[in-house]
């Protein structure tokens, strides 16, 4: 390890990660050969996520489920280069103890330490944050369509014929207007341009006349990213966005970027272009014990 380069007048009260009391803790269920770091291995003093295979554990999740716990100091963390000081981080393989009740220290994030103030956990890295969810990605899109349709039934096929498309048209999409009948969908696209104007086939025959259409179901046109990467499983929130929405694939563009995403419900009607936020962090068990500026140590209770 390095050599020694500074020393404190007075001893600090702790590391993060430390148990701040006695009190009684109790650790995640954790079957045969579980629970495990994985790839990337596993940071101390932060909340963590159990994998679905029940035994590898990720310092990240996503906007579907709460962390299964947090990642305590029991010296299980691992200096792997010779000339590094120090290290919080259980490698990749390593044992790992998930504790889901308890008091810990943990470094003060978002806000400043006030007794009671919940505790957050971060989506993308499992740190603590304090009274908020941190900020997540930020972007622009829309829900579905709008557009002047004509209905017409040709042979055996029920034809949609539509113009001067606003939005994505999408297969599966419901279809509303005057003279749609309820439960209309999009069934294909005959002609035109993709998910533009042209001639789409629907599984109802519609009287719609030269008037307006909306589609709309769980494909999400991202057209523009303001701030950060957006990724499977975030939560998402926008105006005309499902409540609880969470991102469930990305169909096309650059990953995380500008492109078109599926969300894991449909939404109720057309939602023309909106501002998106992705939520950060979910809240957890855990409120603050002790006040603490940001940056500085403080205690917290699942108790």
């Amino acid at each position: 390890m390095g050599f020694q380069t500074r020393f404190n007048q007075y001893n600090p009260i702790g590391v993060e990660g430390d148990f701040a009391s006695a009190n009684v803790r109790t650790s995640a269920y954790a079957g045969a050969g579980a629970l495990i770091a994985g790839p990337e291995g596993v940071t101390v003093g932060r909340f963590a996520w159990i994998d679905a295979d029940g035994r590898t554990v990720h310092n990240y999740g996503d906007g579907a489920s709460a962390p299964d716990g947090y990642v305590p100091r029991t010296q299980s963390a691992f200096i792997a280069n010779l000339s590094q000081e120090a290290s919080n981080v259980i490698p990749a393989g390593f044992p790992v103890t998930l504790l889901t009740e308890g008091d810990f220290l943990i470094q003060a994030r978002g806000n400043a330490a006030t007794k009671n103030a919940a505790v957050y956990a971060s989506y993308a890295d499992g740190t603590p944050n304090i009274g908020a969810a941190p900020a997540g990605a930020s972007a622009t899109g829309s829900i579905g369509s709008t557009s002047t349709a004509t209905g017409s039934v040709v042979g055996d096929v029920n034809e949609l014929t539509v113009t001067a498309v606003t939005g994505l048209i999408s297969v599966d999409d419901a279809v509303a207007g005057a003279g749609v009948p309820a439960g209309t969908v999009i069934t294909g696209q005959i002609s035109g341009t993709p998910g533009g104007a042209g001639v789409y086939s629907t599984n109802n025959p519609t009287t719609i006349a030269g008037t307006t259409a909306t589609t709309f179901g769980n494909v999400l046109n991202v057209t523009a990213v303001g701030s950060g990467t957006l990724k499977v499983g975030d939560a998402i929130t926008g105006t005309g966005v499902p409540a609880g929405a969470t991102l469930a694939s990305q169909v096309s563009g650059a990953i995380g970027g500008v492109g078109v995403y599926t969300l894991q419900e449909d939404a109720a009607a057309y939602a023309a272009s909106t501002a998106l936020t992705v939520v950060g962090g979910i809240v957890t068990k855990f409120a603050v014990r002790s006040a603490a500026a940001v940056g500085e140590l403080a205690a917290m209770s699942s108790w």
